[in-house]
């Protein structure tokens, strides 16, 4: 085959002709975009989020959890993100959008903290647990578990239960429901209008989820259930939903989420042989304190000796040499002294696993580790050795933004789902009024149902310098008590409630404040 070439140019270069005779452009604009020698090897394909993500996903999501069982640091980095993202569970501050619904925010506070808060907490933590389908959970426990799923599998999968007559006055709840057991029905593949088991119209909402009556590997427990699938509506023809399925999106047209695990496993499942292999070196070299080298030279003992078997030579030597060791040792008051054969060395041995950069090793990966969790380093490597103050307050600074953004958009997302469908039973059996003159509950759902989730509080490095902080910002005007209250996991009103008690209590029993401190500074009068 040959090449067209053309030297007709200023400089007398020879240049490659393309199909239409024309000199081919060897340079790209972007370095990026070239295929200089270190990336020529570097040729991703540009495909959809579904072509990219949907192949690869039972892969991703096996090794997620497995990660999680036998892995420590990945078992660490989820509960950090527990910890601080869903705590002990997530507290509701009822918020109605009162100006859509025509009224005031006396109103708002009123209808909050009288009828629906309180309502609402009595249910979701009741310790019959009504609110799981398997009666297994509350909504704290629930929220946590949802998150794991969040991170491991990718997707929060819940579907909405009516089940009447359980002994609590609510019929709704929850049923978790494994992500895996969303899929096509019996193997079907992927189209335009059906992927991993969702659904979807021409615009690509999600119209129903295809879910597995149980999961492959429970065939000797569930048995023809795990070649079943029920497919669940996304809502009722009134609106109610039916399925609750919460994931991260990524790209446009994506259809499930992907395992906040997935930029890190192959680096944790790496690390984690390094210092298994590591761990093994050093314990091998550490079994062998000494050895015993010899000099004897069997097939030269077996020539000057005029014997041709070496075999039986070597053989006869080493029962000597054992018949010598096996003789009683020297020992000068009380200390064995060695006392070797001719010809024989003693050699300690020493241990030299690992080795002197496995540590600063070991920090890299982890830091590489920790931008993939979203945390500082001394966060998943529990190590504050090196860091401080500033550093220690930037570094939470930037992570408490993630945490409080997951927390709304996660956490909090399935957690208002929850409270939807608590709320539009509540109303219909009158526990909780409608404002007279206002929109009926499926005119003005969202504004009923608006809400704020108080999750853990955001911790803190200098209590005293971040209060005073707090202090200034609010006599500027810059921050609430609301919200300086629910940075700590508290709720303002309650707070505010339990100080008047207090104050009360200690009035009748004729304390202040310095008396309930046990010290009173003169630079600062406590007042009563």
């Amino acid at each position: 085959m040959e090449i067209p070439v053309t030297t007709d140019n200023k400089n007398g270069d020879v240049r490659l002709l393309d199909a239409s005779g024309r000199p081919m452009v060897m340079g790209n604009a972007h370095r990026g975009a070239r295929h200089e020698r270190e990336m020529m090897s570097w040729s991703p394909q540009l495909r959809s989020a579904d072509a990219d993500l949907l192949p690869d996903m039972k892969t991703l999501v096996a090794r997620s959890y497995d990660l999680a069982r036998n892995y420590p640091m990945a078992s660490g980095g989820i509960q950090i993100h527990l910890d601080n993202i869903i705590g002990a569970g997530l507290r509701l501050s009822a918020k109605p959008d009162y100006r859509a619904l025509g009224q005031d925010a006396e109103w708002a506070a009123e209808w909050s903290r009288r009828y629906v808060e309180p309502k609402f907490r009595l249910w979701s933590e009741d310790p019959g647990c009504y609110i799981d389908a398997a009666r297994r959970l509350t909504m704290a426990s629930m929220l946590g578990l949802g998150y794991r799923q969040f991170l491991m599998a990718g997707d929060i999968l819940g579907t909405a239960e009516w089940l009447p007559g359980r002994g609590n006055r609510y019929s709704t709840a929850i049923q978790m429901v494994e992500p895996a057991r969303l899929s096509n029905p019996v193997g079907r593949f992927d189209s335009n209008r059906l992927r991993a088991g969702v659904d979807l119209d021409r615009m690509g909402a999600a119209r129903g989820y295809h879910i597995r009556s149980a999961m492959q590997s429970d065939s000797r427990f569930a048995g023809a259930e795990t070649q079943t699938w029920k497919r669940v509506p996304r809502e009722t023809p009134w609106g109610r939903t039916q399925v609750i399925h919460i994931f991260e999106q990524e790209r446009a047209g994506q259809t499930r989420g992907k395992t906040g695990l997935a930029t890190i496993i192959a680096n944790s499942f790496k690390l984690g042989k390094f210092q298994d292999i590591s761990m093994e070196a050093a314990t091998v070299n550490s079994m062998f304190a000494a050895t015993i080298e010899t000099e004897f030279n069997y097939a030269q003992a077996a020539e000057v000796m005029g014997n041709d078997d070496a075999i039986k030579v070597a053989d006869g030597l080493i029962d000597a040499m054992g018949d010598f060791h096996s003789a009683k040792t020297v020992k000068m008051d009380g200390v064995k002294v060695p006392h070797l054969y001719p010809g024989e060395r003693l050699n300690m041995s020493s241990v030299n696993h690992p080795g002197p950069n496995f540590a600063e090793f070991e920090k890299s990966f982890l830091r590489n580790q920790a931008a993939g969790w979203n945390l500082t380093y001394e966060q998943l490597a529990r190590d504050y050795s090196e860091t401080n103050y500033s550093g220690a307050r930037a570094g939470l600074q930037e992570v408490w933004k993630f945490f409080n953004g997951r927390r709304q958009l996660i956490g909090g997302r399935f957690a208002s789902s929850i409270y939807e469908l608590w709320l539009e039973e509540a109303i219909d059996k009158g526990d909780v009024p409608l404002p007279p003159g206002g929109p009926d509950f499926y005119e003005a759902k969202a504004a009923y149902c608006r809400s704020r989730w108080i999750g853990p509080a955001k911790g803190q490095i200098d209590p005293l310098k971040e209060n005073k902080s707090d202090d200034l910002e609010m006599d500027m005007g810059t921050l609430t008590l609301e919200d300086a209250c629910a940075a700590r996991g508290k709720d303002w009103e309650e707070n505010l409630e339990q100080i008047s008690r207090e104050k009360k209590r200690m009035s009748e029993l004729g304390l202040n404040r310095a008396d309930v401190r046990g010290y009173q500074t003169p630079e600062q009068p406590l007042q009563e």
